[in-house]
C-alpha cells in the first residue's frame, strides 16, 4: 500500500488517520540519560487489522514493558465491518499505546475485552456507519448501555449519574469524547 504525501491541511479526516498510522514515533532512551526520538515509516498499524505483541513490542518504546509481558493474549484485532470506523478505532489504540495512556498490558488484555465489546456492537447496531463522528453520542450512548445489559453485563448506578459496569460500560463514551488532535 503506498501512502501519498501531501500537506495536512489539504489531507481529509481519514486520510490523515492514514497517514499517522502509517508512521509512529520511537523513542530511545540512552544510558546518560538522553533521549533521541525518531519517526518511522512503517505502515504496519495501517495495513494490519490484527496486531501481534511480538511486532509491537519490538519497538524501542515497549521493549521494556515487551519483556515482562507474561499474558497470554498476543493479538489485537479490529475487525469493524465499517472499513472507516475500523480505522478510527485503530488510531485510538495506536495513540493511547504512543502516547503512554495504555500500557501493553491493558491494550493486549484490559482494553480487547472492551474492543471485542464494542466491535461487536458497532457491528450489529451500525455496520454501515461511516465514521464515529456521525454517531448522536447520547443516543449511541444509551444503546451501548442497553446492548450491554442485553449482553448479560451488570451495570451499576453510581451517584454522579455516570453508568459504570464491570465491562466498563462507559469505555465507548469516554474512548471517543476525549479530543485529541484528529478528533
Amino acid at each position: 500500500m503506498s501512502i501519498k504525501q501531501y500537506p495536512i491541511h489539504e489531507l481529509g479526516f481519514h486520510e490523515r488517520l492514514q497517514q499517522e498510522l502509517s508512521t509512529y514515533t520511537e523513542k530511545i532512551i540512552h544510558e546518560d540519560g538522553s533521549v533521541t526520538i525518531n519517526v518511522v515509516s512503517n505502515s504496519y498499524f495501517l495495513v494490519n487489522d490484527t496486531w501481534n505483541i511480538n511486532v509491537i513490542g519490538a519497538i524501542s518504546n515497549f521493549k521494556e514493558q515487551f519483556s515482562n509481558y507474561k499474558y497470554s493474549n498476543k493479538n489485537i484485532r479490529f475487525e469493524v465491518k465499517s472499513p472507516s470506523v475500523n480505522l478510527e478505532i485503530k488510531y485510538v489504540w495506536y495513540n493511547k499505546l504512543f502516547r503512554d495512556e495504555w500500557t501493553l498490558a491493558s491494550a493486549f488484555v484490559g482494553q480487547a475485552t472492551h474492543l471485542r465489546k464494542l466491535t461487536a456492537f458497532l457491528n450489529e447496531k451500525y455496520p454501515t456507519l461511516y465514521s464515529l463522528l456521525d454517531l448522536e453520542i447520547e443516543k449511541a450512548e444509551r444503546e451501548w448501555l442497553f446492548w450491554l445489559s442485553e449482553q448479560g453485563v451488570k451495570m451499576k448506578f453510581i451517584v454522579n449519574y455516570h453508568f459504570i459496569s464491570e465491562q466498563k460500560s462507559h469505555f465507548f463514551a469516554h474512548s471517543f469524547r476525549k479530543p485529541s488532535p484528529l478528533f
